[in-house]
């Protein structure tokens, strides 16, 4: 292992219960601080560390490593090696970090094109990301006489139901999207069949056209197009939607024109967002 040297020169932090004068309303949640120490015991040379060695740097038990690694596995926050037993970040851990330094960053960026395009449209835009069965908007604009869709930054909503999750589920690879599937259809039971028919037509859209369509499956009365925006930097991808009342935006409207303006916006997007880096 690559930081076994460094892992050995690491002094261990030990965790420390609050002061009692310092959190009188017992607010503290002292399960939630160990867990947060197990993920920042990770360090840059580490490739991964075994329960043994999070012990030694958080100063927690080894049966309350344990139980925290296998929570925080079951969570995506850490990924374990069947082979060796062994931990690393998980994939809901990089992407916190990630979009904390990301958002920033492509909002700059983002937002201006989002406001011209819902301006130009009259349709709200939205930017979001994958985080396990749903989407998360990370930001959203709106049109002047846009229907005010009941969201805003920190929305989540199901990835298999909308234009922006379809967006999502069209560029994971094979086995991501089988395991997504798999989960989907215990979690929906006797309604999965016709959630999967949507999904499905949303990917051939994608594939014929360059994006999803989702009319009324999240919403009833709500249409929306949703493209995928991919970084090429190595980190997930993200996903761009335009969406409306269906009685202000139809099917034939979303192929013919708001489908083709949202690729472009993501284009635009990701011009602009390279132009910067």
């Amino acid at each position: 292992m690559r930081g076994t040297s460094q892992s050995r020169a690491i002094s261990p932090v030990p965790f420390a219960e609050p002061d009692t004068d310092e959190d009188p309303g017992r607010q503290f949640v002292t399960a939630l601080a160990r867990g947060l120490n197990i993920l920042k015991a990770f360090t840059q040379g580490d490739t991964s560390l075994g329960n043994q060695e999070l012990a030694e740097r958080t100063g927690l038990t080894k049966p309350t490593v344990s139980r925290l690694t296998y929570t925080l596995t079951r969570l995506g926050y850490l990924a374990c090696s069947p082979q060796t037993g062994r931990y690393e970040l998980g994939t809901s851990a990089l992407a916190l970090g990630y979009w904390a330094m990301a958002g920033s960053y492509i909002r700059q960026v983002a937002t201006p094109l989002m406001e011209r395009v819902s301006e130009e449209l009259n349709l709200c835009c939205a930017l979001g990301y994958r985080d396990e069965a749903d989407a998360v908007y990370l930001e959203h604009t709106r049109g002047s006489g846009a229907l005010i869709m009941s969201v805003q930054s920190g929305t989540r909503t199901p990835l298999v139901t909308t234009a922006m999750g379809r967006a999502l589920i069209a560029v994971m690879d094979r086995p991501e999207r089988d395991k997504l599937f798999a989960a989907e259809k215990v979690r929906h039971g006797a309604q999965w069949p016709r959630i999967l028919k949507g999904i499905q037509e949303g990917l051939k859209d994608y594939q014929a056209r360059g994006f999803t369509l989702s009319l009324g499956d999240w919403e009833k009365e709500i249409n929306a197009v949703g493209v995928p925006l991919e970084l090429n930097d190595g980190n997930p991808p993200m996903a761009l939607i335009l969406g409306g009342s269906s009685y202000v935006v139809d099917r034939q409207r979303l192929v013919e024109h708001v489908g083709p303006r949202l690729a472009e916006l993501a284009a635009q997007i990701r011009h602009g967002l390279k132009s910067r880096g």
